[in-house]
């Protein structure tokens, strides 16, 4: 019976002493002790599985439909039992997917299982290791959501695993975002759910206003909205009609750490009596103040500061704004927005324009997210620099942070091949311990220290080289970029040298299957954004592994330190053998922001330790600033619920 399963209020988290006290618990719980304790448990679990190949499948059926019962029964399971269990779905993954699971995959889903992170290198069979846990959560008949960091993995994973789940007795779908209320809602019936954080997250809002938890015109105004996108036949009903209680979350540094950066707020167009005619005048405004002149970038903080002349200016031209936007404060908000969207976002980068709308892409994965947008007027701003027609502003009805969410579920876990880094943050918001997985198979991957280069021409130029040369010896070469812009531009580079590249970008998205498939091929050449940073799995030829595997060229250096390590994991995976390399300038925005003028000239000047002590500077400094920013984020939900009770 499928009841519904209610999220619990998270515990405070402690701080002072006791906070640190609870840190170094977490760094205790993950000591190496668990890995062997999982290692025994495992290979337990294998030497029964490769026993169960000489039954017939009417009786590993009779077995399984034994052992859902217990699940189901006693959950969570323990001891012989769960070992047993575990065991019959392996063999079930060899019979219906054709993949008998390794070792260090049984230690990975008795991880999932218990409620714990774990850390698997790239290539290891993540998605394998995932669906075996799913099948035990599943079997307890409590809801089971499968988090996956876009809505690609979410359908591919779903689609891979469907034979195993639904051969083990249990329903799978995929709940993409891309989907209408009507459909998400029927596929969250499934015992397992395969859906985006994001996706289910704003649900969950969803759900929390339309059943009454919402207050005054605002909540009026949503469910106004939410009933005509849902269509008059479902005005009342839950989108999560099972409620939430399990959640595996793949690439989960991902989804726990850098989609955390800032909440997810659900809102719907509300419109603001003058505010297009206040952006465009803010545009023309913007148009004629010179930078130094009338007003001063902060680069690091990415801020605005008004001179005398932009002040005076903006006054002599405040009649032609309406009365409301007159003030000195909302009419130099308006002209900060204008400035802030010609220095700090970035055609390619920060957005794409897409069927005369402005489509925000995500700086982790470089993919486009047509279901956000910018507050502030930030938005309307960029439409306006653009020439597009102004939409109206959204209006908040509800808000949450991904900490606050996934810190409320009865059971979460996770796995990413890179957890290490953030292993403190991820026990203490999340009360996740970290365990790090071996690999199948000894890695053969070769990571050459950086290269930084004084000006990007010649970083440019280095890395048309590069790829000339590992082309002519026929290995498959993969350059990441960040943004759109870079791709395209580093394509025409390649093709002046009569060398054909296929760009994986935000703007190719629909053809990101085959890219891939071609990706691992003797002689391939693939430029991609971060799109290619997780969850792809390069597949190569006997050719091309014989040659060395793939080669992959960082071309621009990435905030996170964990991102750029997805990247390099793109290769050598299962044991195959693979190179990587990082070709870098000091003109990159990572080093600009984090690192002074002065600085960035000395650096140039010392040898390849000092370069690569330098990324990791500029790296470990963005990746502090983001965490304040993620811990100010979750505050805020704490002085919201205890600001706002009712």
């Amino acid at each position: 019976m499928n009841g519904y399963w209610a999220l619990a209020e998270p515990s405070p988290l402690p701080k002072g002493v006791e906070g640190w006290l609870h840190s170094m618990h977490g760094v205790w719980r993950s000591r190496p002790q668990l890995k062997g304790q999982l290692r025994r448990m495992a290979h337990t679990c294998l030497q029964r599985c490769n026993a169960l190949a000489d039954l017939d499948d009417a009786t590993l059926q009779a077995q399984l439909v034994t052992t859902r019962i217990a699940f189901r029964l006693q959950s969570p399971m323990t001891g012989e039992a769960l070992i047993d269990g575990l065991a019959q779905v392996g063999e079930m993954a060899w019979r219906h997917l054709g993949k008998r699971p390794y070792l260090v995959q049984f230690m990975g889903a008795l991880a999932l299982y218990r409620g714990w992170l774990a850390e698997m290198s790239t290539g290891e069979g993540k998605t394998l290791t995932v669906g075996l846990a799913a099948v035990l959560a599943g079997w307890e008949g409590r809801p089971c959501h499968v988090i996956s960091a876009n809505d690609y993995l979410t359908e591919r994973d779903a689609e891979q695993m469907q034979p195993l789940l639904e051969a083990c007795g249990l329903t799978v779908a995929s709940a993409g975002g891309e989907l209408s209320p009507e459909e998400r809602q029927v596929r969250y019936e499934a015992d397992v759910a395969y859906v985006t954080a994001k996706t289910l997250l704003a649900d969950h809002l969803r759900d929390q206003l339309a059943d009454g938890k919402g207050v005054g015109r605002d909540k009026m105004a949503f469910q106004r909205w939410y009933r005509h996108d849902l269509g008059e036949s479902l005005p009342n009903t839950l989108m999560l009609p099972r409620g939430l209680h399990s959640a595996i979350i793949d690439e989960a540094d991902s989804v726990l750490i850098d989609e955390a950066v800032t909440p997810l707020i659900l809102s719907a167009p509300q419109e603001v009596e003058g505010l297009h005619d206040a952006v465009k005048w803010a545009e023309e405004v913007a148009e004629g103040l010179r930078e130094e002149e009338d007003y001063q970038l902060d680069i690091r903080h990415r801020q605005v500061t008004f001179l005398s002349t932009a002040m005076e200016m903006m006054e002599a031209m405040a009649w032609r704004l309406a009365p409301v936007w007159r003030s000195a404060v909302r009419r130099q908000a308006l002209v900060r927005n204008a400035l802030s969207v010609r220095h700090f976002f970035q055609p390619g980068r920060h957005y794409l324009v897409d069927e005369e709308k402005v489509v925000l892409l995500d700086d982790a994965t470089g993919r486009m997210t047509p279901e956000r947008s910018l507050s502030a007027g930030l938005h309307q701003a960029i439409e306006a620099y653009e020439g597009l027609p102004l939409t109206d502003p959204n209006a908040s009805m509800g808000q949450m942070s991904f900490q606050t969410f996934f810190r409320r579920f009865a059971r979460l876990a996770g796995t990413t091949g890179t957890a290490a880094e953030a292993a403190r943050e991820l026990w203490n918001i999340y009360r996740l311990t970290v365990v790090s997985i071996p690999t199948h198979r000894p890695p053969q991957r070769q990571v050459a220290p950086p290269q930084i280069f004084s000006t990007a021409e010649a970083k440019w130029q280095k890395v048309v080289e590069e790829v000339a040369r590992q082309h002519a010896l026929g290995r498959p070469v993969l350059v990441g970029v960040r943004s759109v812009h870079t791709s395209e531009h580093l394509a025409q580079l390649l093709a002046e040298q009569a060398l054909t590249a296929q760009v994986l970008n935000a703007q190719h998205h629909a053809q990101e299957a085959d890219i891939v498939a071609l990706a691992g091929q003797t002689g391939a050449i693939t430029i991609a954004t971060n799109m290619a940073g997780r969850g792809t799995d390069i597949a190569l030829d006997d050719h091309s592994r014989s040659l060395g595997g793939l080669h992959v060229i960082i071309a621009e250096c990435n905030d996170s330190a964990r991102i750029d390590r997805q990247l390099v994991g793109r290769c050598g995976r299962q044991g195959d053998p693979g190179s990587a390399v990082s070709l870098l300038s000091m003109d990159e925005g990572v080093f600009k922001r984090q690192m002074g003028t002065l600085v960035r000239q000395s650096m140039r000047m010392m040898g390849r330790k000092a370069w690569k002590r330098g990324v990791q500077y500029v790296q470990s400094r963005a990746e502090r600033m983001a965490f304040h920013q993620r811990r100010s984020v979750m505050e805020a939900d704490v002085w919201l619920d205890s600001a706002l009770p009712f």
